[in-house]
């Protein structure tokens, strides 16, 4: 069993600055490339990645250079809290990698009622650090970590988990695998096959044009977040897999999927999205520990620019979702003319009179007009906003769930209560992959729900059913909730406000 000296370690304590920290160690003559698993230049990435796991495994459990020190800086598992594991690991009296141990594990954002604005940067920085970890367990310096191309068009790859991850057994790639997966992901058959829509589609996320989000509409950080990011948890793991927070980052399917995130993210900002430039958060600073042991810090506004970070990507992803290889003055010029206009002021003109207590069987639940607009949805076809200048929004807020359903719920718009649901209804679907409480070290239960919160842009919707003669003046509009598979028993998910919104 192999691990991080003590002499070695104690001379990384001290904390880093990160600008230094990449002159240092990660500054190369020119970037390095993250490549597609799929082709050749990802593959050998990824048996460089199933060695060094395999390598990480071997390690204690108190080396930061370990596969459980990796998991458990995301989150410990969800059996026992941070605090119960310190204790176990490293023992009730205070040592320097106690104190790290304390500082570094469960960090990670935004699950567990953090800034859901730190999404984005602050896996990142996950990934980024872990990346010179395997490096270092490999021997490789070129090593790049390749990213699950689960968006692309191609059938082969939509939707699958890549062939080396459901090697069980396999000398090399058997480190890959785990058992507690979906049956569909270790069959290597679409995850998303009996979902109704597109699951894998990323072309709403990839069209806003914010960051943030902007009242009622969601920016690209949550979008991405609750929308492809969670969909992929909860499609290729159980509850004690990558389809919980606590159990996520145990799945070696877990980086090659956040580095997919990241490459959304990159694409994004090629495109023309805007990162944040104002805000407290943009400073908040997080510490990991990197491939040679230092202690090493950075704030969350340091990992907005993959080029200072020494870092690219073989292949981009469009604003309208496709792996098209656009100019970056083009994917702009594209970006602005997809993108929806997002108004300042939110208007809630319906909402459901009860929670939503959702479960294997679909449920209705009918959209209430408020008073103060009645007379208005009463003059124009109920939903629209008879001015044609806001957009109509389905806003669900308030989920939670006493453990993972492990499914998704699908959302269909019907005029009537017993309007017909199917392609022409289908509104999306929601997840309760962050709708979980999370203990971060204080005791079970010990932090809130962040940001949580799903918005359809129903206008287009609403504008063919008006058409169609299906939605009138006054036509009362009801949300079905449908299951898309066998929800976990005791998980009880429940939606806390179901509201009709002009924006």
């Amino acid at each position: 069993m192999t691990s991080l000296s003590r002499r070695r370690f104690l001379r990384g304590v001290a904390a880093m600055p990160l600008a230094l920290w990449v002159a240092r160690n990660a500054r190369a003559e020119v970037p390095r490339v993250r490549y597609d698993l799929a082709s050749p230049a990802g593959q050998a990435m990824l048996g460089i990645f199933a060695d060094a796991v395999g390598r990480m495994r071997l390690r204690g459990e108190a080396d930061p250079l370990g596969w459980t020190w990796q998991w458990y800086t995301h989150f410990v598992n969800g059996a026992t809290t941070k605090a119960d594991e310190i204790a176990r690991i490293f023992g009730s009296a205070t040592t320097p990698l106690g104190a790290l141990a304390s500082e570094t594990w469960n960090t990670c954002q935004s699950h567990a009622g953090q800034n859901a604005a730190h999404f984005l940067p602050w896996h990142r920085m996950f990934v980024f650090f872990f990346e010179q970890i395997v490096r270092e367990v490999s021997g490789r310096a070129d090593f790049t970590l390749p990213y699950w191309n689960y968006t692309s068009y191609d059938p082969a790859q939509r939707g699958v988990v890549p062939a080396p991850f459901r090697m069980s057994g396999d000398p090399l790639f058997g480190s890959l695998y785990r058992a507690e997966r979906t049956s569909l992901a270790n069959a290597g058959q679409p995850i998303h096959m009996n979902q109704p829509g597109d699951a894998m589609d990323v072309a709403p996320a990839m069209a806003c044009t914010n960051y943030n989000t902007v009242n009622s509409v969601p920016g690209f950080c949550r979008s991405i977040d609750s929308g492809i990011h969670s969909r992929i948890h909860v499609l290729v793991g159980n509850g004690r897999n990558m389809g919980a927070v606590p159990y996520a980052a145990n799945d070696p399917l877990f980086w090659v999927h956040h580095v997919n995130i990241d490459r959304l993210w990159a694409s994004w900002n090629r495109n023309g999205g805007p990162n944040p430039t104002t805000g407290t958060w943009l400073t908040r600073e997080f510490a990991f520990v990197d491939g040679k042991g230092q202690r090493v810090t950075g704030r969350l506004k340091d990992f907005f620019d993959i080029d200072a970070l020494g870092y690219t990507y073989d292949k981009w992803v469009a604003p309208d979702g496709t792996e098209t290889a656009l100019p970056p003055a083009q994917a702009r010029a594209l970006l602005a003319q997809l993108a929806a206009p997002v108004g300042a002021v939110a208007e809630v003109i319906a909402r459901a009179i009860a929670s939503a207590e959702l479960g294997a069987a679909p449920v209705r639940v009918a959209l209430s007009p408020l008073a103060a607009v009645a007379s208005t949805l009463r003059a124009a076809a109920a939903g629209l906003d008879p001015t044609g200048a806001r957009r109509s929004y389905l806003v669900v807020r308030g989920l939670h769930a006493w453990k993972q359903p492990e499914v998704l719920y699908h959302l269909y718009l019907t005029p009537g209560r017993s309007g017909q649901l199917g392609p022409k209804t289908y509104v999306g679907n929601i997840n309760f992959f962050d709708a979980e409480f999370h203990d971060h070290g204080g005791g079970a239960l010990g932090d809130a729900l962040g940001e949580n919160f799903y918005s359809f842009d129903v206008t287009a919707l609403l504008r063919r059913l008006a058409r169609s003669g299906a939605l009138g003046l006054g036509t009362p509009l009801a949300v079905t909730f449908v299951p898309g598979g066998k929800p976990a028993p005791g998980a009880k998910p429940l939606v806390g406000t179901v509201e009709l919104v002009w924006q």
